[in-house]
């Protein structure tokens, strides 16, 4: 369990990573798993990293319920929920290191796409949304990270702010909620997980607190990329710690 100057250094990356994830929708994972990673086990930090996202999730949907509309993510919803178990799965059953490694190659992926303006030319096509929530769910379950391709995809769909935060919201919060039931199936919710997630919880209402008036007075693009800055020296930060071990 967390404790002393890892429990500090956790408390501060969630405020962090709650403050970008309600100002920009997505990105807890990004910022929060390479720092939590330096102290606890893979599979630990995804179900910590999904459990906080879900709190989260769901304050913000009841705050956008009004913007929702279940038609514009049913098929992102429909494949996300298909990927779930092969990603709790593929938890369990992979190496710590191999993970760890994974993680922070996905981190210095995804990182850019938080702050460009990358557009899918089949956005508007069908069969789009379920292959997006199916490929975002996959990396979101294995790895706690991916939330910038169905960011991406809603982006590129043009939806108005308040309607894409709370179509994401549903989305994400749907697929953690059933990752959440399989995690606890396969063995890997245990107490010290429970108390580190529930330590947590104080620092993520005063992330989503700040978020709430940065979005009002901030500039969004500048705030994207302190966040990415940040994103980008965690992962980077991980990565080398993994590879220098090898």
């Amino acid at each position: 369990m967390l404790s002393g100057l890892e429990l500090v250094a956790a408390f501060a990356i969630v405020f962090v990573g709650a403050t970008v994830m309600g100002t920009v929708s997505f990105g807890l994972g990004l910022v929060v798993a390479p720092i939590l990673l330096l102290f606890l086990a893979p599979q630990s930090t995804v179900v910590m990293v999904n459990s906080l996202i879900g709190i989260l999730l769901l304050i913000v949907l009841i705050n956008t319920r009004h913007h929702f509309d279940l038609k514009l993510i049913a098929g992102a919803a429909a494949g996300g929920l298909v990927a779930v178990p092969i990603g709790v799965l593929a938890l369990d059953n992979a190496s710590p290191a191999i993970l760890r490694i994974a993680i922070g190659v996905v981190i210095l992926c995804l990182a850019p796409l938080a702050i460009t303006n990358v557009e899918l030319p089949l956005a508007q096509r069908r069969m789009t949304g379920p292959v997006i929530g199916f490929l975002t769910s996959l990396s979101v379950t294995t790895l706690s990270i991916g939330g910038p391709l169905v960011a991406i995809y809603a982006l590129a769909r043009r939806w108005p702010p308040q309607v894409m935060r709370a179509s994401l919201a549903f989305y994400f919060l749907v697929a953690d909620i059933l990752a959440f039931g399989l995690y606890t199936q396969a063995g890997m919710v245990d107490r010290d997980t429970l108390a580190n997630t529930g330590m947590m919880i104080p620092s993520l209402l005063l992330g989503f607190g700040l978020a709430t008036v940065l979005v009002r007075r901030m500039d969004t693009r500048v705030f994207r990329y302190v966040a990415v800055t940040v994103i980008i020296v965690g992962g980077s930060i991980l990565l080398g710690r993994e590879i220098f071990r090898l």
